[in-house]
């Protein structure tokens, strides 16, 4: 049976939407899971007390909703800018063994950039209500500082590449991903549990901190490009030496502030042992990074840490406040 014109545009048509929304989730790096261990550790962190509290459940599931809006209007917004100042195309090169030029849908074409554009405006629109749906859900009786987290880490976290354009300042990258990770956790769990706790605080400066730690890999194999764009990053702006040593200090940060929580009254001091894994990683980071120059591959078992690391914290948390 032959096949008519109408048939063959309809097919194309089918396919050109389905291409364009693998497009747009790409885009939103939703499957990205990892942007989502600070609302999961604050779920774990909360009091049994808390968690009873009523609306708590589903304040939290809307948290959930906002922070995929939020993380999609960024990472939306940082694509845009790196396609229109050419930083993603020389960063994303053919020949990249260990990068996926797939993971940047405007660069492979699957989406336009008036597309991108209207995603970013769109999921921005949709964290705000989601947000505010949460507190409502709480009755609004949540601590001022839940609030200016919330509203702080959606707005600073867009502006990372666009706006105030954060990360081209130096230091600025490391200081809002680690703030907006950070406040990822601590605004879900301070509008719930309404007060502060050291272990809260300790578990979102090591989400964060152990993100900066990808991250900082990155823009040393990155530096050409970032330095065309006027992206003025650690690797861009400082000396090796100076990028080796900040390096280091995260690293000692991060090991200082697991053994701190695991002293912390209360909680298990076995959580050095599950922690083990990522700190191994983040020491091998060292070593293939500023050692031996290969700097994705440091990249590289910096996200496996920050899988471990998460496991690695949660599981002493269920057990300190859950059993």
């Amino acid at each position: 049976m032959e096949t008519k014109p109408a048939q063959i545009s309809g097919a194309a048509s089918k396919t050109s939407r389905t291409i364009v929304l693998r497009g747009l989730l790409r885009l939103s790096k939703i499957r990205v899971f990892q942007h989502y261990f600070g609302l999961a550790l604050a779920w774990l962190l909360l009091s049994p007390e808390a968690l009873q509290r009523p609306g708590a459940t589903t304040a939290m599931l809307l948290f959930l909703l906002g922070s995929v809006a939020i993380v999609a209007c960024a990472c939306a917004s940082d694509d845009i800018a790196g396609f229109r100042n050419g930083s993603d195309l020389m960063n994303y090169q053919s020949d990249e063994q260990l990068r996926d030029i797939h993971a940047k849908p405007l660069l492979t074409g699957a989406v336009t950039e008036r597309q991108a554009l209207t995603f970013a405006v769109g999921s921005g629109f949709l964290a705000v209500p989601a947000g505010a749906a949460a507190f409502w859900a709480l009755d609004w009786d949540a601590p001022f500082s839940a609030y200016a987290l919330y509203l702080l880490g959606f707005a600073f976290s867009v502006q990372y590449s666009v706006g105030l354009r954060v990360s081209y300042r130096r230091g600025g990258g490391e200081t809002l991903l680690c703030f907006s990770t950070a406040a990822g956790l601590l605004a879900p769990f301070l509008a719930v549990n309404r007060d502060w706790t050291w272990p809260a605080v300790a578990q979102a400066l090591l989400l964060g901190l152990w993100l900066v730690m990808v991250s900082s890999y990155s823009n040393v194999n990155d530096v050409a490009g970032d330095r065309m764009a006027g992206r003025r990053t650690l690797a861009v702006t400082t000396g090796r030496t100076v990028q080796n040593a900040a390096m280091a200090s995260f690293f000692l940060l991060s090991a200082g502030l697991l053994t701190a929580l695991a002293m912390t009254g209360g909680w298990p001091g076995w959580l050095l042992l599950t922690a083990l894994p990522a700190t191994v990683l983040h020491a091998a980071q060292l070593y293939h990074g500023p050692v031996r120059g290969q700097w994705l591959r440091a990249r590289k078992l910096g996200l496996i840490a920050y899988n471990l690391g998460f496991a690695g914290i949660a599981v002493p948390t269920f057990f300190a406040l859950h059993r």
